[in-house]
């Protein structure tokens, strides 16, 4: 029995049907597209309120630069909370290098070029630091240990007085007050009195002592000056050696041509080394044309500048050599000389000198001798010689010197006064320039301390003056084996130099010139022609080292082949001179080689 096939659901295809294939994949299609929509509606949104939080923040930015800023090594932008700007603003660290100076005693000065040498063969001396940051003294330290500096000076027991920094053109930086250290009282800024503090604290208490010792008796004035070597070593070392005063001179009117080429140094100080080139000539200043140029202008000086009997001058009056400023100039020129190995101005009267000293006239002290004009000592003879009835006619010149009172005999002790005091006040302007000129070095502070120290300087008093004994004491002579030939003949060279000194000495013709024109030979000239200078050393470091080496050429024709006459070699700057021995003997054929080559040979015309 056949049975009938089983019924389908409405609505329901069979799996050949192509519409219900068609119909799941429109569906999918729509939910794909849906899904899209939604996310690209979602992505536009939030670039929409980035931007406009973008635009907002850079509005913010623009117009509060204080409080909204970009800072992109920060990674999201954030801004900044208003809390942060309560912190007071610092003004940001500038590095700087700088100097400490290691000392034994309290300064409120650096040391000069010769005290740092000094200090460092002590062991003492400077290092340079730099500030990189805001730091201590002990981060500093280390700093410059970890980078192989020696520091065993921040360790040692000594005490930190200065600390040179550049200078700060910043107009807060340089009106800050200093502060005083809680130690030793001196005053520093503020960004190193830590570093001068920690220094302080880490010295001995015996050494504490001795530097607030030796600051007292600084401020009292009392210093280690007990002679003149010391005066002179004080001045001495305050020379600027790094720099040079250069002075470019023909020998002709050495003088007045110095005077006026010191005076044009407008841009260098005579605080410098002098050094000195005269033209044409091949000589180097090493210092024998130094002193040569000071010994030269100092004698110039004395006739020019002052007048008045020997070793007992006064300034010569002279309203144009004021009004033009030698005086000042002649001031310094005693100055460097003292200081730079010329000789000494021993030349001034005893209240000239006084004048110096105090910069004050004592009336009491003044007499007949402190007169030295001319015009004006023939007045005091005339007043002294007159009658009742020829004193009348020195009432114009009388009344000239400031008298007021009665012209008469029985008045002559005052007229004699007035007649001095006039003499005497007149100078005065001359002498304040002169002072003024004096100090340089601080020569004219040392005057003022120590008069009587420094008078043998200024006043004549043991007699100095180069002699044949001081020449001949000099002269190391370097001689040939004993017992040769040629030693006998060096021997008898010397008793010629004995013999011609002392001749010279003699002779006393110091101030007599020749028909040429030239000095004589005396043993001061003798001694400058070979040394450059006619003086004895002043400089206690010149004095042990002052000697003058005589060398024998005894083959100067195999040097000039064959020649009738050759003539002695000076050189100023090693201090020898070298006799041709075959050309000076007998000793009238010395005598008139080395008067030849003295005439002869003033200039420097072999380096």
């Amino acid at each position: 029995m056949a049975s009938a096939p089983p019924r389908q659901p409405a609505g329901a295809s069979t799996q050949n049907d192509p519409n219900s294939t068609v119909a799941a994949a429109a569906q999918s299609l729509i939910n794909v597209l849906t899904q899209n929509l939604s996310q690209g509606q979602q992505l536009d949104q939030g670039r929409r309120q980035e931007q406009e939080l973008s635009s907002v923040e850079q509005e913010m930015t623009r117009s509060f630069p204080g409080y909204f800023s970009r800072k992109s090594y920060l990674g999201k932008r954030k801004i900044q909370s208003p809390k942060t700007c309560s912190t007071p603003y610092t003004k940001p660290w500038k590095p700087f290098s700088f100097y400490v100076y290691l000392l034994n005693i309290n300064s409120e000065a650096t040391p000069n070029s010769s005290e740092e040498a000094e200090l460092a063969q002590a062991g003492l001396g400077k290092s340079h630091l730099t500030m990189s940051r805001d730091m201590s003294h002990e981060e500093e330290c280390m700093e410059s240990q970890s980078a192989g500096e020696d520091i065993e000076t921040c360790q040692s027991d000594i005490q930190i007085v200065s600390v040179t920094a550049p200078p700060v053109h910043d107009t807060e930086t340089s009106l800050e007050e200093k502060v005083p250290c809680p130690i030793c009282f001196l005053k520093f800024t503020p960004q190193f009195v830590e570093i001068h503090a920690s220094m302080c604290g880490e010295r001995r208490k015996d050494n504490l002592q001795m530097a607030e010792t030796t600051a007292v008796c600084q401020d009292n004035g009392e210093e280690r000056i007990k002679s003149v070597d010391d005066v002179l070593d004080a001045i001495c070392q305050r020379v600027d050696v790094e720099k040079q005063f250069n002075i470019q001179i023909s020998r002709t009117n050495i003088l007045e041509r110095g005077l006026l080429q010191w005076q044009r140094q407008k841009k260098k100080s005579p605080t410098a080394t002098l050094k000195v080139t005269f033209f044409g000539e091949a000589g180097v200043d090493t210092g024998a044309l130094r002193k040569e140029f000071l010994t030269e202008l100092m004698a110039g000086i004395e006739s020019r500048f002052f007048e008045g009997p020997e070793h007992k001058r006064s300034p010569r009056y002279s309203l144009t050599d004021f009004d033009n400023g030698l005086y000042k100039t002649v001031g310094e020129i005693l100055a460097v000389s003292l200081a730079q190995g010329g000789p000494a101005p021993a030349f001034f009267s005893p209240w000239t000198y006084s004048y110096l000293c105090s910069g004050q006239i004592n009336p009491t002290t003044l007499n007949r001798d402190s007169v030295a004009d001319v015009q004006l000592q023939g007045l005091l003879d005339q007043v002294e010689m007159s009658t009742e009835h020829s004193i009348e006619g020195l009432s114009d010149e009388i009344l000239n010197c400031g008298y007021t009172g009665a012209i008469s005999v029985q008045n002559k002790e005052s007229i004699h006064r007035a007649i001095v005091l006039h003499a005497v006040l007149r100078l005065q302007p001359m002498l304040d320039q002169l002072r003024e000129g004096l100090q340089l070095y601080g020569l004219l502070l040392l005057i003022g301390q120590y008069p009587d120290i420094c008078q043998p300087l200024f006043v004549p008093g043991e007699d100095v003056k180069v002699n044949a004994e001081f020449v001949m004491t000099s002269i190391i002579p370097q001689l040939s084996d004993k017992g040769t030939s040629r030693h006998q003949i060096e021997l008898e060279i010397i008793n010629f130099i004995q013999d011609f000194l002392y001749e010279t000495e003699a002779e006393d013709q110091e101030h007599v010139d020749d028909q040429d024109g030239l000095h004589s030979i005396t043993p001061a000239r003798f001694l400058q022609w070979i040394t450059g200078q006619g003086h004895v050393p002043l400089l206690p470091s010149e004095k042990k080292d002052f000697a003058v080496t005589i060398k024998f050429n005894h083959d100067c024709s195999a040097d000039f082949g064959h020649h009738s006459v050759c003539y002695p070699v000076v050189s100023a700057c090693a201090k020898n001179i070298v006799l041709p021995v075959r050309h000076m003997r007998p000793y009238d054929q010395f005598k008139k080689v080395l008067i030849e080559a003295f005439h002869l040979g003033q200039q420097f015309n072999m380096v």
